[in-house]
């Protein structure tokens, strides 16, 4: 699938997106940096002249639905305005489908099937499977960062002016990207677009959220059963390669047993991964729609690529975030694998 230049991307962003409505599609399971830039795009498409609306395979995890409702104010409670698709029925009430922050078909999950009506995707993943015309740049440390390149060049064509509602959906996805800039993909760029963002939204006065308040929502809180997954992560921790390597596994029954759902496991690959001498820590969940396939997440604290372990599995994702997913009879088997697999990856690394 062609790559676009920058500002061939803009051009054709503009020109397919102010005619007639739009669907943007976003990845399964969607992160900050995924719903952020999602409903940035769509605020910057109605700035244009046009209309979209924001389409996920599954719901939003409730920590991140303020992203999506129609207008960040403080104490306003909407709902999201994304919602399901039905391609039999819904396909013909959109002129245009773009695809953000997914890096290959298997992460639209139901909604793969409506890949040969996508215009145009956008990507910021190293290891993927294009399949649409796209502008990917490996380079970026989030989608947010794509979306706010867009940005800058509509501005400074005229096209558009400042439009804060859509610069704090940019800063959020940044941030939840970048880890608040503590991740090894946060580069002089991200902090001059994350600058200009700051400066931005904290002088709008349009009764908005400052950037204070959009890190308080998206860090400043956690639920209680957020804090038992967290704990039943310390309790299962399990580590490899003398230490190097961290994993934690849930299973469907453990999590009926502590009362959780799959969204309020949150992002427990970071426990393992914050265990001092851990150069990998990984996650492993198994489905419940397949109690035979396990979704595998994997972050590194040092120049290791997990996005080529996981690619070996169908995922990807960047050199020291990435994940797949991996089909076994059993989890202990499922773990087996998986710890082999990123083992190898650190004793290659480390010339062993």
């Amino acid at each position: 699938m062609r790559n676009l230049t920058f500002k061939a991307a803009c051009r054709n962003l503009y020109e397919l997106s102010r005619r007639g409505s739009l669907a943007l599609l976003v990845h399964a399971r969607p992160d900050g940096d995924c719903i952020g830039s999602a409903f940035a795009l769509r605020k910057l498409i109605r700035a244009c002249g046009g209309d979209a609306r924001v389409i996920c395979p599954n719901d939003l995890p409730k920590r991140l639905r303020f992203l999506a409702s129609d207008s960040l104010y403080m104490g306003e409670d909407e709902e999201p305005c994304n919602t399901r698709f039905d391609p039999e029925t819904d396909l013909s009430a959109y002129d245009r489908i773009f695809s953000i922050d997914v890096a290959s078909p298997v992460q639209l999950g139901d909604l793969a099937a409506l890949i040969p009506h996508i215009s145009f995707m956008i990507d910021h993943h190293g290891m993927g499977e294009a399949f649409a015309k796209n502008y990917i740049d490996p380079t970026a440390s989030a989608a947010g960062e794509i979306v706010y390149r867009l940005y800058t060049e509509l501005k400074t064509r005229g096209v558009i002016g400042e439009v804060p509602e859509a610069s704090r959906r940019m800063y959020a996805s940044i941030v939840c990207d970048t880890g608040s800039f503590k991740f090894s993909n946060t580069s002089p760029d991200t902090h001059m677009a994350a600058a200009e963002l700051v400066r931005e939204i904290n002088h709008a006065d349009d009764g908005g959220m400052d950037t204070a308040d959009v890190c308080r929502s998206l860090f400043g809180q956690r639920t209680l059963k957020e804090l038992t997954a967290q704990m039943l992560a310390i309790q299962n921790l399990r580590f490899y390669e003398n230490g190097r390597l961290g994993a934690v596994l849930f299973t469907q029954q453990m999590l009926a047993d502590a009362g959780l759902t799959e969204e309020e496991i949150g992002n427990v690959v970071d426990t393992p991964r914050g265990v001092e001498g851990v150069l990998i820590g990984i996650s492993l969940r198994q489905l419940a729609a397949d109690p035979t396939q396990y979704k595998v997440s994997s972050r590194a604290n040092t120049e290791i690529d997990c996005a080529s372990v996981c690619a070996n599995f169908g995922g990807g994702g960047h050199v020291r975030a990435a994940g797949c997913t991996v089909t076994a009879d059993t989890p202990e088997e499922a773990l087996a694998r998986m710890a082999e697999a990123f083992g190898a990856a650190i004793r290659e690394a480390k010339g062993e």
